[in-house]
């Protein structure tokens, strides 16, 4: 049995998605929303915290991916080309089974409670049918910007610190930023095709500009 998206729509009316690029201020917005008016933050984090218990019931036949995980060779993962990132990307390789997941968590957590999420949906289509315009947001930050910021944020220093023990990082570093040009770009491509509500952040940006246009786009004053 699959749920239609209309129902999970209906499910999910408590529920306010921000999408969009890296280092484009996401988990920052979440965090302040969640903060000024008590929703609850729904991140990547529950993924982790959640893994074993979401393991525990996968099952084969409709979670291969949860059941045959293992462990990454880094060296080998990110020797790769950025043709062979892309390829891998769009094999999928277990995404709709975390989201899944986590729009199960969501319905769960949202039922007496305004929740801010900023899970990664990269499936834009999906997105606008389990939600409305007024309940989706897009922050954006171009390419260099990513570049810029992306590898020396906390919540990514051990990425970082993973690729600089690896062999010639320097190059591996730069397929990294040619794929922070492409999705980048993609997700400008995105947010246009599909008439999304979108900040794209500059140098002038502030967190309270940024906060003051997304509660007027969610009707929260």
């Amino acid at each position: 049995m699959n749920i239609a998206n209309n129902i999970l729509k209906h499910s999910l009316q408590n529920v306010y998605f921000l999408t969009g690029t890296a280092c484009g201020g996401k988990t920052t917005m979440a965090k302040e929303l969640s903060k000024k008016y008590g929703f609850i933050h729904f991140n990547d984090n529950w993924h982790e915290d959640n893994y074993k218990a979401w393991q525990s019931i996968a099952d084969e036949k409709y979670q291969p991916n949860y059941t045959k995980r293992k462990e990454i060779n880094w060296e080998e993962y990110f020797s790769r080309s950025v043709e062979e990132f892309l390829a891998d990307k769009n094999d999928n390789h277990g995404s709709d089974e975390y989201l899944e997941f986590c729009i199960i968590e969501l319905i769960k957590l949202s039922q007496n409670k305004k929740i801010i999420s900023d899970i990664w949906i990269d499936d834009i289509d999906f997105l606008m049918e389990i939600s409305d315009y007024g309940r989706i947001a897009c922050l954006l930050a171009p390419g260099e910007l990513i570049i810029r910021d992306y590898y020396d944020r906390d919540d990514h220093r051990e990425f970082t610190e993973c690729i600089k023990s690896l062999k010639s990082p320097e190059k591996k570093f730069e397929t990294q930023n040619e794929l922070f040009r492409i999705g980048a770009k993609e997700m400008f491509d995105e947010a246009e095709k599909y008439n999304l509500f979108s900040i794209v952040r500059t140098e002038k940006s502030t967190v309270e500009n940024t906060l003051s246009l997304l509660e007027e786009h969610f009707g929260l004053k």
